[in-house]
């Protein structure tokens, strides 16, 4: 999946350039030009606009292509991405540059305004923007990894929140750091609570709202669809966290016939499923007596109605 983000800001077309093309942040061979020779794309772009006289306005169009740390991508092939989708920009000069400083691997693409055939200039429409979005989904298809919705349930980045992750300050890229951390090692939401508490923050994930609630450790607050990303919205975690449950519970049920673990209760749950003949047919819960499903309700924080309809 790639995530489109127009950068609108009034930094000059130089300094953008000279800020996507830093050592630190990438490589000369994840640097390209379409149209123009990246070290010396300014000089090129600038005598384009002197041409046809258009050294006023807008200098730059600047957007970051994003790509989802559960798309298994190289710096080598995000960048032959983003070559691919400079292409959208026909008649307009182009650098493209993968950015390797990051866990996340993106690509900042920037473009002349100026058309160096007709003289005459990019402008930004709704449409257009919608297009771009389309045309890097299309790619992204091509190379097997997975696009975004053209209506997304999540809110777009803010330009001010862009430059505080790019400056490592933002609160909000902390507390997704966390999330992830916390969900990587915890098997229910309930585990995930009691995690989150002890790093600081409180969690609201209640039935009565339709998003997650987050209060920071500094009292910053954050709902699930202003984290930029769909896996954090209510109905995934609640779908994560029940796969994971399942699977937690099976690898459970297991260990514990392989080894013929001491701890009471659930060996006499494992005992019970491994005598009853229709659980090993149907690798369900349901030859589960009353007392026995109490146990496994308090070992995993489930109801015994959530218990029912899990499968093993």
């Amino acid at each position: 999946m790639a995530i489109i983000k127009f950068i609108n800001n009034k930094v000059s077309l130089k300094k953008t350039l000279n800020y996507i093309c830093k050592e630190e942040k990438t490589d000369k061979k994840l640097i390209s030009g379409k149209d123009c020779i990246p070290e010396i794309a300014y000089e090129e772009m600038m005598t384009v606009k002197k041409l046809y006289n258009k050294l006023t306005g807008r200098e730059k169009i600047h957007f970051v292509q994003s790509f989802s740390p559960t798309d298994k991508l190289t710096y080598e092939q995000a960048h032959e991405i983003g070559i691919r989708m400079a292409e959208y920009f026909k008649d307009f000069q182009v650098v493209i540059a993968t950015h390797i400083d990051r866990e996340h691997i993106h690509n900042h693409i920037v473009l002349n305004t100026v058309n160096y055939k007709t003289g005459l200039k990019f402008h930004q429409s709704k449409q257009d923007l919608q297009k771009i979005k389309e045309f890097s989904n299309q790619i992204c298809k091509e190379y097997g990894l997975t696009v975004t919705e053209n209506k997304s349930k999540i809110s777009d980045i803010k330009i001010n929140e862009y430059q505080a992750r790019l400056k490592g300050i933002s609160w909000k890229q902390l507390l997704i750091n966390d999330i992830d951390s916390v969900m990587e090692k915890t098997n229910n939401k309930y585990e995930f609570f009691r995690e989150m508490n002890k790093l600081g923050y409180k969690v609201n994930w209640s039935k009565e709202k339709l998003s997650i609630i987050y209060t920071t450790p500094k009292g910053y607050k954050c709902s699930d669809r202003k984290l930029h990303n769909e896996k954090y919205l209510r109905e995934n975690m609640e779908k994560y966290f029940k796969e994971k449950s399942k699977k937690f519970i099976k690898s459970v049920c297991k260990e514990k016939v392989r080894y013929k673990s001491i701890h009471s209760s659930l060996a006499d749950i494992i005992e019970q499923l491994s005598r009853n003949k229709q659980a090993e047919d149907t690798h369900t819960l349901t030859g589960l007596n009353k007392s026995a499903k109490k146990e496994l309700v308090i070992e995993m924080h489930y109801s015994t109605e959530e218990l029912d309809e899990m499968e093993f």
